[in-house]
């Protein structure tokens, strides 16, 4: 029983057989040992050396001939205090370390005119609503096919938006003749808001559990990619608050 037991604390059968050997006869030359655990003598040699570098025995001679002595067995109970204080003390700093890897957002750096279309395509692939802060002007201006080619496959696919929006005479032209459809289909709601008060100079998108953000400026040309799913849920929020907040309506 003791010897099965003894397994769990990190011997193997043939150590736990010698150890408790060991105990019984107090010590003893490798021959006796071996002979009283019914081992090879050999085995029991490498039994005994790794039983030392564990810190169960001791070994010192007599009359020229290696005498093994067992150490307390309470020594396996400090040894195993000891452990259970640096597993306390180590495990929290190991478990910070997992989270750390574990909850790191996945960003995406798109560099280019060329890179910066990867946010429409990658919106064109959500499954829920999207949502964000837009200046269509500039969008235009910057990225006219990618744009087009988003406004017409997202009627296809189906996909719903919601917009805030600079409320100008630009905007208003730009909702009649690009984006009619979207609405009409009911896939499509814009506030628009006082671009004096509220200037757009990027514009952010929030889809699913990511946040994507497109530079308006020219020497720029680049786009950010950010998957967290606790980075979209608050910036989702933000975004409702605001269009609660808005006043001026554009669209059906």
């Amino acid at each position: 029983m003791v010897k099965g037991e003894l397994s769990k604390l990190g011997f193997s059968r043939e150590e736990a057989n010698v150890y408790t050997v060991l105990l019984g006869i107090g010590g003893g030359g490798a021959s006796s040992i071996a002979k009283k655990a019914g081992s090879h003598r050999v085995t029991t040699y490498n039994t005994l050396e790794n039983l030392e570098k564990k810190g169960f025995l001791r070994k010192t001679k007599k009359n020229g001939v290696l005498f093994y002595i067992p150490v307390d067995p309470a020594t396996i109970l400090r040894g195993a205090e000891d452990n259970y204080r640096v597993a306390k003390r180590l495990v929290p700093e190991l478990v910070n370390l997992q989270n750390m890897r574990r909850f790191k957002p996945n960003v995406r750096f798109l560099e280019g005119k060329s890179r910066v279309g990867e946010i429409f395509d990658d919106m064109l692939e959500c499954k829920g609503e999207i949502v964000g802060f837009v200046n269509f002007k500039y969008v235009s201006e910057l990225y006219p096919d990618f744009l087009e080619s988003y406004n017409e496959e997202a009627l296809k696919k189906g996909k719903n938006h919601r917009f805030l929006c600079p409320n100008d005479e630009f905007h208003e032209e730009y909702f009649e003749n690009n984006l009619i459809d979207l609405a009409e289909n009911n896939l499509l709601k814009i506030f628009a808001v006082d671009p004096a008060k509220f200037v757009f100079k990027n514009a952010q998108y929030i889809y699913d559990n990511k946040v994507s953000t497109l530079s308006f400026d020219r020497n720029e040309m680049m786009g950010v990619i950010i998957e967290s799913a606790n980075n979209a849920e608050t910036n989702r929020a933000i975004f409702d608050l605001a269009w609660l907040g808005a006043t001026s309506f554009v669209g059906k």
